[in-house]
């Protein structure tokens, strides 16, 4: 019974596609679906469309029912000798006797039909191509971003519909605009094309700040949302763009913001800080090759010509010029004019346009290597200085022999100066023009990609003094060297000083000491050095006062010059442009542990950095789950989570564990720390099963104890 069954459905499964599924037309049913073999279907002469689409949407739709077949049924009639004429659906016919052609599909393939009385197929077809709606873009492109969603790659969508991967790639951009926009854009309030132009990022932030500020526009225009979108970023064609590179401006984790729906608009860098940060690197890599030799080298990253006329100028010994050099461009100037004669005549060749092009490149290089011939003298570079900036092409500029005003050998008002003296003295064009010389502050922009802004620089340089002025104060032997130094460089190497004694000692100002320095550790280790100081002398009148330091005890006497010198201290970032070395040194010799003074608090670091640097410090330092969870918070929140975690007590405050706590108490933003004084290595240390112990040892130094104390001793008996 199951086997007859089973061969009765199989029967009558079979039946339409074997037999004609009419008798004839009058009797057909207009809602009866029947399986035609695809060689016995032709186009329908009374098929109303006779524009042909497009190669592009045919390609599209014979490339969607090879992937996914036909998912929409053809409507027919019957015609003679058993054919039956489409007149709806003319395109998939089209797209499937292709494919049948190609050997996709069996030519004789069962295709759905709707059957209809041929008295009704022009009113069928004219029905499909005029009451029908085409998908709305947004629907489309929103459509294959859900794709991508479902796990779809753009070569799987672009085989599916027959498109290219740029296509794809390029609906799928419009699916990245922010949904606002993209609502606008199904009410018709802008037009396709303003969404295409705020697909320059998918910031979707961003894309709104734009738009609201673009939106009552009289006439919205794409030129204007682009404008907007690219006015802070730097173009990759301009010299800052070409000088750094896309490649290594994407390497270092820049964004490009890139026109897919217009191949001539030049790319533009959406992170102009971190595009200056590299520039300026890439100049300091340049400027240790002039730093030895010249009295100074400054780096801009743009400067205007006219600026060169602020300077002096020395001018390179002549030389002669390289004999095969001058001869090579003897020969390319006269090909050169060759070839201008010949194109006149008629079109060049490949060959010959491009030996054109390159000549004027090898002749700019050549003056180049004529002119890198000519050097300076070493009394010259004495008092000269160059400039290493980017020039107006995107390549290196080196300006040199340019002096400064103040640095312009004065000549002798005495008429016994001889002409061989006035001959030996270095012989300098005066300037030309008085406007003053620019200031070269390339630490300010390498401190911007940070989001380190300069009132926070100015903030920290000023923790950082107080810091070493408190333990220099505390250090005659080390206050003492640096007064002694100090004295040597103004009375001995500068030899200019005629008057007695000329040591101005001038205290730091910081205009907002109060809320930033006088809670501090470094203030409460100052306010007890300046305490135990002998100062009664100075009630006393001249010269009394004098009678009197002097027979002070020696001890007392190295307490106030210690002092006095960490009072003239000047302050200063490791980071700033050229750091005075000195001033390392002394925190290296004072063994100034800053990190035991000063942790970065939400009010004085993490509120005033950028969200962006501050989880990248926490991925640096906690690892890519903490710092994408923290990515997720707002700017203040994250600042309050930040400053837990680099607290002191942070294995306490934030629950880390002892290695973990070891790197975030440790922590401190660049150039706040004295390199070579905290070159330490953190230990975990086990003392049992339920507890866990971190001590810094250091790797090297002249110590007397392997564990130095966090604070002067006078600290820990004023705190007892």
């Amino acid at each position: 019974m199951a086997k007859q069954a089973t061969k009765t459905k199989t029967t009558a499964d079979k039946k339409p596609a074997r037999k004609s599924p009419v008798t004839t037309p009058k009797t057909a049913s207009i809602t009866e679906i029947a399986m035609i073999p695809l060689n016995k279907l032709a186009l329908s002469p009374k098929n109303v469309r006779k524009v042909k689409p497009g190669k592009e949407d045919d390609a599209e739709l014979k490339a969607s029912i090879k992937e996914n077949g036909i998912k929409q049924n053809l409507v027919a009639y019957e015609g003679k000798k058993g054919a039956y004429l489409v007149d709806a659906g003319g395109r998939r016919l089209k797209a499937l006797q292709e494919l049948a052609d190609d050997g996709i599909f069996a030519k004789d393939i069962p295709i759905p039909c709707l059957i209809e009385d041929e008295a009704d197929a022009t009113i069928t077809s004219i029905t499909e191509n005029l009451q029908r709606t085409a998908m709305h873009p947004a629907d489309q492109f929103e459509a294959f971003d859900q794709m991508i969603g479902e796990g779809r790659t753009e070569e799987d969508i672009a085989l599916k519909f027959g498109v290219s991967v740029d296509l794809v790639r390029r609906r799928l951009k419009l699916a990245r605009v922010a949904p606002e926009i993209i609502e606008q854009f199904r009410t018709g309030e802008i037009t396709i094309e303003c969404v295409m132009a705020f697909t320059l990022t998918d910031n979707h932030d961003r894309q709104m700040t734009v738009w609201n500020a673009v939106k009552d526009s009289y006439h919205l225009q794409p030129y204007s949302i682009k404008r907007h979108l690219t006015e802070t970023a730097y173009s990759a064609s301009s010299r800052i763009g070409r000088f750094v590179g896309i490649e290594a401006y994407e390497e270092a984790g820049g964004v490009l913001l890139r026109d897919l729906f217009d191949d001539s608009a030049a790319a533009h860098m959406e992170n102009p800080e971190l595009l200056e940060r590299l520039a300026v690197e890439k100049l300091q890599e340049a400027v240790k090759d002039y730093d030895k030799d010249w009295k100074w080298v400054e780096l801009y990253l743009e400067v205007e010509y006219d600026a060169f006329r602020s300077f002096g100028r020395i001018s390179p010994q002549e030389i002669g010029p390289d004999v095969d050099l001058v001869k090579e461009a003897s020969i390319l100037n006269a090909r050169e004019e060759e070839l201008a004669m010949l194109n006149d005549n008629g079109d060049w060749s490949d060959e010959e346009v491009q030996e054109y092009h390159a000549i004027e490149p090898r002749l700019e290089e050549i003056e180049e290597l004529q002119e890198a011939r000519r050097s300076y003298a070493r009394e010259d570079k004495a008092i000269a200085g160059c400039v290493v900036t980017i020039g107006h092409n995107g390549v290196l500029q080196v300006e040199k022999g340019l002096v400064r005003p103040e640095d312009i050998p004065k000549v002798a008002d005495s008429d016994e100066a001889s002409l061989e003296e006035d001959l030996a003295r270095p012989q300098v064009t005066a300037p030309t023009s008085s406007t003053p010389v620019p200031t070269s502050d390339p630490a300010t922009a390498l401190r911007k990609a940070d989001g380190i802004s300069q009132s926070l620089a100015d903030d920290l340089r000023a923790t950082r003094h107080q810091i070493l002025q408190a333990h220099l104060a505390a250090d005659y032997d080390i206050a003492y060297d640096a007064m002694l130094y100090t004295m040597c460089q103004k009375a001995i190497a500068g030899g200019y000083i005629n008057e007695t004694l000329d040591l101005s000692l001038r205290s730091f100002h910081v205009q907002n000491r109060q809320q930033l320095l006088s809670e501090t550790i470094a203030q409460r280790m100052l306010d007890a050095l300046e305490r135990d100081l002998a100062t009664d002398w100075m009630d006393l009148d001249a010269p009394e006062d004098f009678r009197a330091m002097s027979v002070l005890l020696l001890e007392d006497k190295q307490a106030l010059f210690a002092w006095a010198t960490a009072y003239a201290l000047k302050p200063q970032l490791a980071t700033d442009n050229r750091p005075n070395p000195v001033i390392e040194e002394l925190g290296t010799r004072l063994d100034v542990d800053v990190a035991a003074c000063w942790r970065p608090a939400a009010s004085t670091y993490w509120n005033r950095v950028n969200k962006a640097h501050a989880v990248s410090v926490a991925r640096e330092m906690m690892g890519d789950e903490f710092a994408d969870e923290r990515n997720r918070e707002r700017k203040g929140d994250l600042a309050t989570v930040m400053e837990r975690t680099f607290a002191e007590n942070a294995q306490e405050a934030e629950g880390l564990d002892a290695r973990t706590a070891a790197k975030t108490t440790r922590w401190l933003p660049e150039g706040m720390v004295f390199e070579e004084a905290n070159n330490v290595d953190l230990v975990v240390i086990d003392d049992d099963e339920n507890h866990t112990d971190v001590k810094a040892e250091h790797k090297s130094g002249d110590h007397d104890d392997d564990q130095p104390d966090e604070l002067p001793a006078f600290m820990k008996e004023n705190a007892a």
